[in-house]
């Protein structure tokens, strides 16, 4: 099922939230939780807006699941877990429409959360192998494949009257706090610049809301009992738990501190260079392989470009244009292009080297735990879906990560350079020799 574009409805002039510095403040004392049962709870402040804001009750489920599936580790049916999602977006959509909620509010916090959930399970170790990411639920419910800049978009208009848009604003504010990152994951500076959006929204929409009274009760409190009761009445497990919690805080730190030395320890071993030995040229450049003329059409709408030389011919893929921010999963834009590749390469003999490459600016994540093994994952990736058209035998891959760069790193331009996958046909070495043989005859 799919709708229209669910922002039309929003369409002004553009503004910006400014970022603003966060001010020292005391954080309110949290009393006790007094009521038991919710197994799955939301956190303090997306509660306190569920219960003014129908928009967000409806929304309540979807909001847990998200917090759910980004910290799930193995999800051993994804197919069934991904309809079950897909029937919780239509229920909320419907429950939304019950409360009285206008359609095009409806529309644009059905993209919000659909763009959220997806974010959630692309983040995951099992996100791929599931098959999520080839039918994800923004395709199925607005026909997009992305939206994690146009819900910055519609922030940006929503704001210019907040009393009107508060039911949204306030929706966009609890998956902000759930963690969706969208455009800011992969920008320079990109988590205090979403942190400073994330505050200036919360001062938009507390501004006229009444202010919510920290107790329940004047005298929850009761009479102390001492530390020492405290410790009493803990059940043994709790502390266990707790220990528990410390050993995977200290495997989760060191492993990222091991990944950072092998990053520095791989960059410097890239570094080492075999003394270059200056060879002269061929008078005369072999006949094949020719690439650039099977690919011509790709080559002038600047999907590709391809450099066709004496004893080989490489495909440059611009990494942007085939893969999602942080994934390795090709995007569905870039499947015919990845069949063209595939064809021209059956059309002749050689060995075909596909190598991944990525930008300085490291990755941590479950997933990725650096930029190698994200690089190597798209190679592997390309590898697969030529696989469909050549010889898997004629194939390897390998992953370079920063290693290799086409330009320096100093600016969001030439990243995007050096995010790339390089497909190399590689001549057989006989083919090359007759064919320069011939040519000095």
């Amino acid at each position: 099922m799919t709708t229209p574009d669910p922002f039309a409805a929003f369409e002004s002039e553009r503004t910006v939230i400014k970022p603003k510095p966060r001010g020292p403040g005391n954080t309110p004392a949290v009393p006790p939780n007094s009521m038991g049962g919710g197994a799955d709870p939301l956190p303090a402040e997306i509660g306190e807006l569920g219960l003014l804001n129908p928009l967000v009750s409806a929304a309540a489920k979807l909001l847990v699941l998200i917090g759910k599936l980004r910290n799930l580790a193995h999800a051993p049916n994804v197919p069934a877990l991904r309809a079950s999602t897909a029937d919780a977006v239509n229920q909320f959509d419907a429950a939304a429409r019950r409360a009285g909620i206008s359609n095009e509010t409806v529309l644009a916090a059905r993209y919000v959360l659909c763009t959220s959930l997806d974010e959630a399970v692309a983040n995951t170790p099992w996100g791929v192998q599931g098959g999520w990411n080839k039918q994800s639920l923004l395709v199925q419910f607005h026909n997009e494949t992305w939206g994690g800049e146009k819900i910055f978009q519609l922030l940006a208009k929503l704001a210019q009257d907040v009393p009107t848009h508060r039911q949204l604003l306030e929706l966009i504010y609890s998956v902000l706090a759930l963690g969706f990152e969208g455009r800011y994951r992969v920008i320079d500076n990109g988590r205090a610049q979403l942190d400073t959006v994330r505050q200036r929204l919360a001062d938009l929409i507390a501004k006229d809301r009444p202010p919510v009274e920290a107790e329940l009760s004047p005298h929850w409190r009761g009479q102390g009992t001492g530390s020492a009761r405290l410790r009493e009445s803990l059940p043994m497990w709790v502390f266990a738990a707790g220990f528990a919690l410390l050993l995977a805080l200290a495997w989760f730190g060191l492993r990222l501190t091991l990944n950072h030395r092998s990053d520095t320890t791989y960059a410097a071993v890239s570094s080492l260079r075999v003394p270059h030995l200056q060879i002269a040229p061929p008078a005369i450049l072999a006949k094949s392989p020719r690439l650039a003329k099977f690919l011509e059409p790709e080559i002038k709408q600047g999907l590709v470009t391809v450099t066709d030389e004496a004893d080989r011919s490489t495909v440059r893929l611009r990494g942007d244009s085939f893969f999602g921010s942080g994934s390795a999963d090709p995007m569905a834009q870039s499947l015919p292009v990845l069949k063209r590749v595939g064809e021209a390469l059956a059309e002749v003999k050689g060995d075909v080297l596909i190598t991944g490459h990525s930008d300085n600016q490291p990755i941590r994540s479950m997933r990725y735990p650096s930029n190698w093994h994200l690089s190597a994952a798209r190679a592997d990736a390309v590898k697969g879906a030529l696989s469909n058209y050549v010889e898997p035998a004629r194939m390897r891959s390998d992953g370079k990560a920063d290693a290799e760069p086409v330009a320096a790193n100093d600016t969001p331009a030439n990243r995007a350079r050096n995010r790339r996958v390089d497909i190399v046909l590689l001549s057989p070495p006989d083919q090359v020799a007759a064919e320069l043989a011939g040519a000095k005859r």
